[in-house]
């Protein structure tokens, strides 16, 4: 069994590697903080946002903290992005999926703050674990219920250009020139299940309970896409072993397919390798790690596919 739902035509192909090494990225709607930002600015960030959101006269709990900073106040969970987070796109996301039976949506407009951009929502307690069969179910629902969402094209390895930075200029090229590539591919992309709206990061830890329903939280990477792309992740999962054959199976199963013998999926298993790369620099460079690894990664990157 399949699902196909009809959407627009992939985004067009990007600038060429020699073109985008010479050129400004373009503005990423989630850029990775600056050094020094986090938890510290993300409470100054909710103090200033008291002004204008509907937010409980209680003191702040910090929950994680990496590319943004999530807190706890009383009933409500804050998501505080980093200075330069495009206000007007996360709202879009919000706007798009309103009325949602699937997923969580925020409680007020992001405001935006000296310190970030803030966002609030439900605070949910889980009451019981949510598995691959569940969210599998919950992720074919998504895709049919916002099928047609007026919500961003996908944009994937926009970071690998700022990441770069630093470099040596051969190395840099060899990323940039892999990105171009896997990029290139995407825009030739046969999708048999068609273009829709994708959650983008899918996994049973980004499933939560409702009351009596499930609901998928963490909208941030919600864009129109391949839908193969919401089904890819699990898929190297199963690959890895991280889930095993039979939770896979049932995973698929209440979805309504198996993306590991179509062919276009290891285009977007190496956009997801890419993109990795692009993330390991900002925290080894975070963290004060070395980065020793990079020209092992420049080999494997000269063979993008």
């Amino acid at each position: 069994m399949s699902l196909t739902l009809p959407g627009p035509a992939l985004p067009a192909a990007e600038p060429t590697a020699a073109s985008a090494r010479a050129a400004p990225p373009a503005v990423d709607a989630y850029p990775m903080p600056a050094p020094g930002w986090g938890v510290a600015e993300a409470l100054e960030a909710l103090a200033e946002a008291r002004l204008a959101l509907p937010l409980p006269g209680v003191e702040a709990t910090v929950v994680s903290a990496l590319t943004t900073v999530v807190l706890r106040v009383g009933d409500v969970a804050v998501k505080v992005y980093p200075p330069g987070t495009d206000r007007e796109h996360v709202a879009r996301i919000a706007t798009a999926l309103a009325g949602s039976d699937t997923a969580l949506l925020p409680l007020a407009a992001p405001v935006v703050t000296s310190w970030g951009v803030v966002s609030v929502s439900s605070w949910l307690t889980s009451t019981r674990p949510v598995d691959w069969l569940e969210t599998g179910a919950l992720l074919r629902r998504f895709h049919v219920d916002h099928a047609d969402a007026d919500v961003a094209a996908w944009d994937p390895l926009r970071r690998v250009v700022t990441q770069v930075a630093g470099l040596a200029d051969d190395d840099a090229a060899v990323l940039l020139d892999a990105r171009t590539v896997l990029l290139d591919e995407l825009a030739r992309l046969d999708s048999p299940l068609g273009v829709g709206v994708v959650h983008g990061d899918v996994s049973p830890l980004n499933v939560m309970h409702a009351g009596a329903r499930a609901v998928l939280i963490d909208l941030d990477f919600v864009a129109r896409a391949p839908l193969e792309y919401d089904l890819s992740s699990p898929a190297r999962r199963a690959d890895s072993g991280e889930i095993d054959a039979a939770t896979y199976l049932g995973f698929c199963r209440a979805y309504g397919t198996d993306v590991r013998a179509w062919d276009g999926r290891v285009v977007l298993d190496r956009i997801a390798q890419l993109g990795g790369v692009a993330f390991r620099l900002w925290d080894d460079r975070r963290l004060g790690r070395p980065l020793d690894w990079v020209a092992d990664a420049v080999r494997t990157w000269r063979t993008p596919l």
